[in-house]
């Protein structure tokens, strides 16, 4: 078998680590670059130093990114304690480690799917989703409601403060009688927890969302009709959609105040 010489090893390392971003997210910046070849220096290769004309020789001549020693010598004389010099040779220290794993970007958005005629999948899926939501008060829109809808609002109530749900009609094909029984139970268990108000203009709500304190989940098809059809639930944490939570929220707040009270 051929034995890798020095430039495919690092290729090879440089193809496959998982810990820390790839270093072709670095092409363009010298520290974060110095610092990933200083970081395999030591941690894949257990080697200790480094130098800014061999930091070179890795990033140009093995793999391709066109960043010079002079670029290396003067990122590394703002990084701190992120690296240990020794005369003109460099380590990466522990805080350096931390810093580029630091760097490394997590999954932005959470997509669960649901596939149709699996209610039971459905609603433990629904079930995860609910028990991983920060504890607190959610605020819940859906244009259409119904008797299955009601049902999983009691479930968010077990496992929060408080749940405002906005809706605006009666979904089709749901027995009037059999969910105003329902609300009225709701009623008498979930009287401080579950409130409920129906918007006057129906044509106006068109999206279905759930916010939380942290998040927002965006969902496909209507509650009452989870497991029944296909749908997916978009998770989306605030480290990527804080301002995007707040004007929901606000949105959320205003038509609140415009509409009539079910529960």
């Amino acid at each position: 078998m051929k034995r890798k010489n020095e430039k495919e090893k690092w290729q090879e390392i440089a193809k496959n680590i998982k810990e820390i971003p790839s270093i072709f997210n670095f092409a363009e910046e010298p520290l974060k670059a110095g610092l990933w070849c200083l970081y395999v220096n030591k941690n894949k290769f257990n080697k200790n130093f480094l130098n800014p004309r061999e930091i070179e020789n890795i990033l140009q001549n093995y793999l391709g990114i066109p960043i010079n020693r002079i670029q290396i010598i003067k990122a590394f004389a703002r990084a701190g304690k992120r690296i240990i010099s020794e005369r003109k040779d460099y380590q990466i220290s522990y805080l350096g480690e931390e810093y580029l794993k630091s760097l490394k970007v997590k999954r932005r958005i959470k997509i669960i799917y649901l596939a149709p005629q699996k209610p039971i999948t459905a609603e433990n899926s629904l079930n995860e989703v609910i028990k991983s939501i920060k504890k607190g008060t959610l605020f819940i829109t859906d244009p259409y409601y119904g008797l299955k809808t009601l049902k999983i609002l009691c479930k968010f109530a077990e496992h929060h403060k408080a749940v405002y749900f906005l809706t605006a009609q009666l979904g089709g094909g749901e027995k009037v009688a059999i969910v105003n029984s329902f609300l009225k139970d709701m009623n008498k268990e979930y009287k401080n927890r579950i409130k409920i108000r129906i918007y006057p203009i129906k044509n106006e709500l068109h999206d279905r969302y759930i916010i939380s304190e942290d998040a927002f989940f965006i969902i496909g098809q209507g509650l009452k009709d989870l497991g029944n059809k296909e749908s997916f639930i978009v998770v989306i944490k605030d480290r990527w959609g804080k301002d995007i939570r707040r004007i929901l929220k606000k949105v959320f707040l205003e038509r609140w105040n415009r509409s009539k009270i079910l529960l």
